[in-house]
């Protein structure tokens, strides 16, 4: 039991780690778009910041096939071990990178090399440390523990949130353009060294031990899912509409919404980003625990009823600039994506058997990231640009809460699927 818990929280520590390197470059998305895409024009600056996100997530994919492929045939450990270290090297990289101004295009071109190789680490890294997390908890504890992947994205969230906070508070703007930006950058090698030393008291899941004992394992994990599991694959991806979309708008693009679209300073607008990452980070642990408890559909209907409500008020305090409106309605939209993501995690991990559950967590996640979520913040961008207002971002949450409201009642929720 000991070594059990040891491994868990070496397994928890070292996602918050993955997620608090990853986030860097979206929370700095207004000083990296000045230095590596000079353009007159703001809306096109932004796009190309937010489009070389993209990259990076449209490589998660290949990182969860790879490393799902590893987790389901040989080990479920060692998978977390190299996508440490493969996050981890590109990260430094990224704070050592020349500018636009120093190299022309190499530095852009260099940016996004890096990004794709973060990519591949993230892809593999969620997919396996939410399979982790989930198969090393005991039965009545897995929504719980299920959950623990997405509050480790939290906290990561808010490290990097932090870190960057702090970096905005201390040095002047002109300072952060020169060098300032790089610091966090720097900091993610001391988080390495410890998420790579604790990493090595993993020990293997029960799940993935017994299925290998009776000799369940199989050579195509990705086959057997598409073959045997599209049903249980659509029905999902309908939930995840919601939360890759709200997460990418809410928690990556809103920052930069404040800053750039609503006249935020930058320290103001990373204030109340934080304070939604808290919320949802606390949510994720409460709605898990709850999960055990209650039907987990319920629950994420609830956080998607939520979300739909709350997204006008939500978009409706930014504009306002009210501290206490936006304090207010930040807190509850992080409640409500927390709910619904949080509870999210064990039902896919529950939903797949232990020979393909590693694979197919990871295509779940990483393909909806990319579908769904990546190109989010563009869409956001473009909305404004073309609308004009910042309140079709509401309408553009709400649509597809819309959607997932109804992929949950007439999917899991119809006789037969409760």
């Amino acid at each position: 039991m000991k070594a059990s818990i040891k491994s868990t929280i070496a397994s928890l520590v070292g996602n918050i780690l993955e997620w608090y390197e990853y986030t860097l470059y979206a929370y700095f998305a207004s000083v990296i778009s000045a230095l590596f895409f000079p353009s007159e024009d703001l809306s096109i600056r932004m796009i190309m910041t937010f489009a070389t996100f993209a990259v990076g997530l449209a490589a998660r994919p290949i990182g969860g096939i790879i490393f799902g492929y590893i987790g389901d045939k040989y080990s479920r450990k060692k998978m977390l071990t190299v996508t440490m270290l493969l996050m981890s090297v590109p990260t430094f990289c990224i704070g050592m990178l020349p500018t636009y101004a120093q190299i022309g295009i190499f530095a852009p071109i260099m940016l996004i090399t890096l990004r794709i190789i973060q990519g591949i680490a993230l892809g593999g890294e969620f997919g396996a440390s939410c399979v982790y997390l989930y198969e090393s908890a005991p039965e009545e504890k897995r929504g719980l523990f299920g959950t623990l992947a997405l509050t480790g994205v939290g906290t990561g969230l808010v490290l990097s949130s932090c870190t960057i906070f702090i970096i905005e508070s201390i040095f002047s703007k002109e300072e952060i353009f020169a060098y300032a930006w790089r610091i966090p950058f720097f900091i993610s090698v001391i988080g390495a060294i410890i998420g790579l030393y604790m990493r090595k008291s993993l020990i293997e899941t029960t799940d993935f031990t017994k299925a290998k004992e009776v000799n369940l394992l199989t050579d195509n994990p990705f086959k057997i899912m598409f073959k045997d599991h599209k049903k249980t694959l659509a029905k999902l991806f309908a939930i995840f509409l919601t939360t890759q979309i709200s997460f990418f708008v809410v928690f990556i693009f809103g920052k930069s919404m404040m800053i750039e679209f609503l006249n935020f300073a930058p320290d103001i607008a990373g204030k109340f980003n934080l304070l939604t990452v808290v919320s949802y980070t606390l949510s994720t642990i409460v709605f898990g625990y709850l999960s055990d408890k209650i039907n987990k559909k319920y629950i994420i209907l609830f956080g998607l009823v939520g979300l739909a409500i709350a997204s006008y008020p939500f978009i409706m305090s930014l504009k306002s600039a009210n501290s206490s409106f936006i304090l207010i309605m930040s807190l509850i939209m992080g409640a409500f994506i927390g709910a619904t993501e949080g509870t999210l995690n064990p039902l896919v991990a529950e939903s797949f058997p232990t020979q393909i559950r590693a694979t197919s967590v990871a295509f779940c996640w990483n393909f909806t990231s990319v579908a769904f979520g990546s190109i989010s913040p563009i869409i956001a961008m473009l909305l404004i640009k073309n609308t004009g207002e910042i309140n079709s971002i509401a309408y553009y949450l709400m649509g597809v809460c819309f959607v997932s409201i109804s992929g949950v009642l007439f999917g899991f929720m119809r006789k037969g699927n409760c």
